[in-house]
């Protein structure tokens, strides 16, 4: 299995040059070393975050695995191993684990005296208990766990094994379908609305406010708890992202994600900015089997799509020049990365008009996508009106935030506007392209590409590079995608807090042990 290793990243000191308050700088800012007041002891009392994401349920089955949402869960769910900056996996519960050669069987081995909350063991029962359950839960990361068998041959020993090689195996493990939940919370009726700790901190309803404002409190029992300095994290809810940006400047906050749109504000502010790539955004189509809409099943029709958006124009106006255009799934730091790949798909309204035609539908269709806020609220008036170029009448249908991703995943939409995360190759396959990934819902594939994502499972080194490039070209050419940037993406911090190093990329944000 072969990790992500480089990746563009920057840290983007705003601190006035005879602040006394400690903040990490790169050469790159034209900052200097971090300082620290002498007197004066930092406070870990408290972290407080501003999360775009609310915390829609605490079974542990229904929790995804990126961005700030992931800050909920990893505080009371621990995870089997654990996500490293540079994309490599570690121990985590599991303190030791081994993949077998042929990427089909991984044996993990459990850390000794770990408990629940509630004094309960974390053993080899409760992770297979776990896994099967999401399994079954009904969330994103059943896909991922998909038809493995799970062994406990001992208490401390959990061997799962996967019917084909699985190259991503172990990386799952560092994620949702990683979490080591409690068998009895699981089987309890209040597992949506209580969680019963394996993490770091244990969730304080007293303190906590459904839907709005949740709170943490440290566990010094945790195997980890001195990679966790702050003794209580609030994170408090703000889908809106001037408003993350305010509470920021303002101090109600010590660290949110930005965006493209508050970068400037925020860098002529008081603040930190912490930014790296993290995501591709565009449309993904989803029925190119055409069972929804037939003419998505055209390549001719998909290529026309591809062909009515001028990337340049919309890094420039939508992304304040701050996105890298490009027109595949593969980001620039991964193995399947094609540079003349962004050549492909230049703006010209005429040719895609002409494909239209010849594909049989010079008078366009009709096509359903959803509308979530804020997430698709700048892209879908440009989707309405580029698609009506080639006489293509959209409807849009508004979906709740908190039911957002189940919908989409269950096939409901033929195509949407997403930010899709960037991470490895490898995990782009399993995430949207190969039959069973997670993203590609009406499990589309053809004979040649399917030859492709199964050899990609259990290559490495230059065979893996070349399998997956060959699946970038693929989906490019038959237009499987409608991508139009890489994404940047802006984490602030205020006062004495810091960000250590750079978000893993796999959660795509700082993850609470980071923060110091």
């Amino acid at each position: 299995m072969r990790a992500l290793t480089s990746r563009r990243a920057r840290r983007i000191s705003i601190a006035a040059a005879t602040a006394t308050i400690a903040i990490a700088l790169t050469a790159c800012s034209g900052g200097g070393a971090p300082t620290e007041n002498p007197t004066e002891a930092k406070d870990y009392s408290q972290l407080r975050l501003a999360s775009s994401t609310a915390q829609a349920s605490w079974d542990p089955a229904l929790q995804t695995s990126a961005f700030d949402g992931v800050w909920q869960w990893t505080a009371v769910y621990d995870t089997l191993l654990t996500c490293n900056e540079d994309g490599s996996v570690g121990p985590g519960a599991a303190e030791d684990f081994a993949f077998t050669d042929d990427n089909t069987s991984l044996t993990m081995t459990l850390r000794d005296g770990m408990t629940f909350e509630d004094g309960t063991p974390v053993d080899s029962t409760a992770v297979k208990a776990s896994i099967e359950h999401m399994q079954t839960g009904g969330g994103s990361g059943a896909v991922r766990v998909a038809g493995l068998t799970v062994d406990a041959p001992d208490e401390q020993t959990v061997v799962v094994t996967a019917p084909a090689p699985r190259g991503l195996l172990a990386t799952y493990m560092c994620l949702s379908p990683g979490i080591v939940a409690s068998p009895a919370a699981i089987a309890s009726a209040d597992v949506d609305a209580v969680p019963l700790s394996s993490g770091p901190y244990t969730f304080d309803a007293a303190k906590s406010t459904s839907g709005s404002v949740l709170t943490f409190a440290k566990r010094d029992d945790y195997w980890n708890a001195d990679a966790y300095p702050y003794e209580e994290i609030v994170v408090t809810i703000m889908t809106d992202v001037t408003a993350r940006l305010n509470a920021l400047k303002t101090g109600q906050v010590d660290g949110a994600a930005l965006s493209a749109q508050t970068f400037a504000e925020a860098e002529a502010s008081d603040l930190s900015v912490l930014s790296w790539v993290d995501a591709t955004n565009g449309i993904i189509i989803f029925d190119r089997d055409g069972t929804m809409v037939p003419a998505l099943a055209e390549p001719k029709v998909r290529q026309a799509l591809n062909l009515v958006f001028d990337r340049e124009g919309i890094a420039k106006g939508l992304f304040q020049g701050l996105a890298d255009p490009t027109t595949q799934m593969f980001g620039p730091e991964t193995e399947g990365f094609i540079a003349d790949l962004d050549e492909d798909y230049a703006y010209d309204v005429a040719a895609a008009k002409k494909l239209m035609t010849e594909a049989g539908y010079p008078d366009g269709f009709t096509i359903e996508i959803p509308s979530r806020t804020p997430q698709t609220d700048q892209a879908n008036p440009l989707i309405v009106q580029q698609f009506a170029e080639l006489g293509i009448t959209v409807t849009e249908t508004p979906i709740a935030g908190a039911t957002a991703v189940p919908e989409l995943l269950s096939g409901r939409f033929p195509m949407t506007y997403i930010s899709m995360p960037l991470s490895s190759g490898l995990w782009g396959v399993g995430q949207s392209i190969s039959a069973d990934a997670t993203w590609n819902v009406k499990d589309n594939t053809t004979p040649e590409l399917a030859a492709l994502t199964d050899a990609a499972q259990s290559a490495a080194g230059e065979e893996l590079t070349t399998t997956l490039q060959e699946i970038n070209r693929y989906v490019v050419e038959n237009a499987w995608f409608i991508p139009w940037n890489n994404r940047t993406a802006y984490f602030g911090t205020a006062g004495d807090v810091t960000v250590s190093g750079t978000p893993d990329p796999y959660f795509q944000t700082p993850q609470l042990k980071s923060f110091q």
